[in-house]
């Protein structure tokens, strides 16, 4: 084999090691010019958050305390949200896009999060352990389930691609059953499997708490909601609108009864 075939073959082995690593740690940052002005100031969480805001519905704005609104998003819906920024008066806004790609940044203290993996951390912190090891009885080829946290609602297939399958903390449920935290796997990041039955996908679900707290009517430094400000915007109209039709009818009446004969 010659030097350049060797030189050819050396830089396409560079450039599928390099296309690994990439896929295995895109980050999809968003295309709005706020963010590409903050990007070292944003946080990314990588969450999916419930629309919480007061009066039903919540507005998305162009920049973080702009007054120039984007959408109006409704209460239930679900949003997920990529990167958070915190403005000087100690506000956190996170970026949000609807399925017709319309961007644009919410009031955090209006998002509230679905329960995953950080929320469980969250919750048992003090019962997860820095424990970490390898699952038992699990090699190349074998299919596990990977969980959200440890008896979620969602599961998902994993099939074994190493001798051996390694987590790196754990936990223990009231019902004896252990439970490892995995970083990430063939493109699956931050979730649990049990220790115990790995091939099991009939784990029993874990009640939580599904409860939202309420949402302030006002949070310093952001604009009223759509919903606030739209009753306000309606009763000012009506107001105009009566005192306008009582103007008019006010000179009518003057205009043919008022006048001397």
């Amino acid at each position: 084999m010659n030097r350049r075939i060797q030189i050819t073959l050396l830089v396409l082995l560079c450039m599928i090691i390099q296309a690994s690593v990439v896929r295995a740690d895109l980050i999809f940052e968003p295309q709005d010019s706020f963010y590409k002005k903050h990007k070292d100031a944003c946080e990314y969480v990588n969450r999916v958050y419930v629309v919480n805001g007061y009066g039903g519905e919540t507005d998305v704005y162009d920049s973080p305390g702009s007054a120039e609104k984007v959408m109006t998003i409704q209460n239930r819906e679900t949003y997920y949200i990529s990167f958070v920024y915190t403005d000087k008066k100690n506000v956190k806004w996170g970026f949000v896009e609807d399925s017709q790609e319309n961007g644009g940044w919410v009031p955090m203290d209006y998002m509230y999060p679905v329960y995953d993996s950080q929320s469980f951390y969250e919750e048992y912190k003090e019962k997860i352990t820095s424990k970490g090891g390898v699952v038992p009885n699990v090699t190349k080829g074998d299919v596990i389930y990977g969980w959200k946290y440890p008896g979620s609602e969602t599961k998902f297939k994993i099939e074994i691609m190493e001798d051996s399958f390694d987590y790196g903390s754990e936990f223990t449920d009231e019902e004896g059953m252990h439970w490892g935290n995995v970083g990430y796997y063939m493109g699956n990041k931050d979730f649990w499997v049990c220790i115990d039955e790995p091939e099991n996908p009939d784990l029993p679900v874990r009640e939580i708490n599904r409860d939202i707290a309420e949402a302030p009517e006002k949070i310093p430094g952001v604009h009223e909601t759509s919903s606030v400000r739209s009753k306000a915007g309606n009763i000012r109209l009506v107001a105009v609108l009566v005192g306008l039709i009582a103007a008019v009818t006010g000179f009518a009446v003057w205009k043919f009864y008022g006048k001397p004969r």
